[in-house]
This record gives structure tokens, C-alpha cells and sequence, in this order.
């Protein structure tokens, strides 16, 4: 999450996943990441709550760095517009 700028900073992606607010949809499997350490793939969904609004994101592909915003962007399909 930190790589992709969905959340400012570091630790407030792993106070998310402490909390068990995030989830991954993998195929057909949905469970909780409790981890911060987890590994996600593309193709991922990933659903959190941020400000009181859900957040759901499909994975593009997996960043390597924490680039520039253009680049972070590219890596997720954001399906919350969608709703």
C-alpha cells in the first residue's frame, strides 16, 4: 500500500493491516491480512477503509520502489470510482 501512495506514510498501511481492515480477494478467496509482510500479486483486489470510505483497488502489477505518483498509479485499477 505504502509503495503504490494509497496511504502517506508506512506506518499508517501496517496500523490498517494491524487493525484487520484490509482485504485481499485472490480468484475466489477472501480473507483478512493481519500481516504487513504479505505478498501481493497481480491481480489482487484489495479493500480497506480510509476516512470512512472503501477503498478497492485491483493490482496491475507489484512496484519495486516508492516512484514518483504517475508511477504509483499505474500499478492499480481503482474500482472504487466505479461504485
Amino acid at each position: 500500500m505504502y509503495r503504490t501512495r494509497l496511504t502517506k506514510t508506512r506506518g499508517e498501511a501496517q496500523a490498517i493491516i494491524n487493525k484487520g481492515r484490509l482485504r485481499l480477494t485472490r480468484g475466489i478467496d477472501t480473507q483478512r491480512v493481519r500481516k504487513a509482510h504479505f505478498q501481493v500479486r497481480a491481480g489482487d483486489q484489495i479493500a480497506f477503509t480510509r476516512n470512512k470510505l472503501l477503498v478497492t483497488v485491483e493490482m496491475v502489477d507489484v512496484g519495486t520502489r516508492r516512484g514518483p505518483a504517475a508511477e504509483a498509479q499505474s500499478l492499480y485499477i481503482d474500482l472504487s470510482e466505479a461504485d
